[in-house]
């Protein structure tokens, strides 16, 4: 069974004065997730491969070549004084993309993971929109790695060989900040002077004002 997420973005106000807070449905971590899955299975080196965002999947002979691409943390870190103003984090989220191939040749087998790596690192570097898009917004990749990793799968003695290439990402989301909602909004200010002459300020035009804060809709 497969299910389509599809993220949205709505309007939030709790007061029609108020203005409009643009919230998605998903954190931007896992939209970045989202963007960099479909990316990939997009490139023409993985066509024929089998993925998955589930990190405890065990993977079988049959599930072979295979790409993982994870979530592998959210870290959010205070920008500024933590105690002064509205919730704000500057938030980077670590990518893991774990490329898993058949290793009947050790030194072919290495080689097939550098082109994957290659793949990718092209495939995303210089995809103008995995960093600039209208669902979330990559301000700058902070550090990443990479490792080859050899092994078995399989339930039988362990009968396959593979190769694996493990390749963290991290990316720096910028700030994201949470600004409070006020339900006890200001409306309307009413200014009017009273401004006598000898005690008697029927004798001076008082000014009255009054200004509607409504926001535009």
């Amino acid at each position: 069974m497969s299910f389509n997420i599809t993220p949205f973005k709505r309007d939030v106000r709790l007061h029609g004065k108020l203005p409009r807070v643009e919230q998605t449905s998903l954190s931007y971590p896992m939209l970045l997730l989202d963007g960099t899955l479909s990316r990939i299975k997009a490139l023409p080196f993985f066509s024929t491969f089998n993925f998955s965002t589930y990190k405890g999947l065990i993977i079988q002979p049959a599930s072979i070549p295979f790409c993982g691409v994870y979530l592998l943390q959210e870290m959010m870190l205070a920008d500024g004084d933590s105690n002064t103003g509205e919730p704000r984090f500057k938030t980077l989220a670590r990518i893991g993309i774990s490329v898993i191939i058949q290793n009947n040749d050790v030194v072919a087998a290495e080689y097939m993971l550098d082109k994957a790596m290659q793949a990718i690192s092209v495939g995303l570097f210089t995809d103008h929109t995995y960093y600039n898009n209208s669902l979330y917004k990559i301000q700058g990749f902070t550090s990443a790695t990479r490792q080859h990793v050899f092994g078995r799968v399989g339930t039988l003695d362990n009968e396959t060989p593979v190769a694996e290439l493990r390749f963290e990402l991290t990316c720096d989301l910028g700030i994201i900040y949470y600004e409070p909602l006020v339900p006890d909004v200001l409306e309307v200010i009413h200014l009017e002077t009273i401004f006598p002459i000898d005690g008697d300020a029927s004798k001076v035009q008082q000014v009255k004002v009054e200004y509607d804060l409504e926001q535009n809709e």
